[in-house]
């Protein structure tokens, strides 16, 4: 679980910038902060079922989690899943969170 400084309460991000990815759209802004904060939206057009949506948002923050201590940049992320999410794999999801985190 992530601690509670690196959540981002509910809108709270100023002018975002928006990139599209295959499996998320990633909204991003500054913080002021010196670390990032990080935001998860799965809608029910996913998945109705809350277990599959809890469960991807768990896979996804596991993945935030391992490249958490390589992050130096304050920064709000906030992630908008898309329905492809619940069956893309751990690894997948780690490799696209690499590229969206090295870009940026």
């Amino acid at each position: 679980m992530l601690k509670k400084k690196y959540r981002l309460s509910a809108g709270k991000l100023n002018k975002p910038k928006t990139e599209v990815f295959p499996y998320i759209t990633v909204k991003s802004s500054e913080n002021g902060l010196g670390y990032p904060r990080f935001g998860f939206v799965v809608s029910k057009s996913v998945d109705p079922r809350a277990v599959v949506r809890n469960r991807t948002k768990r896979v996804f923050r596991s993945c935030i989690e391992e490249l958490l201590p390589s992050l130096k940049i304050g920064k709000d992320f906030l992630f908008i899943f898309k329905s492809q999410t619940k069956d893309a794999k751990r690894e997948e999801l780690l490799n696209l969170l690499k590229k969206i985190f090295k870009d940026l």
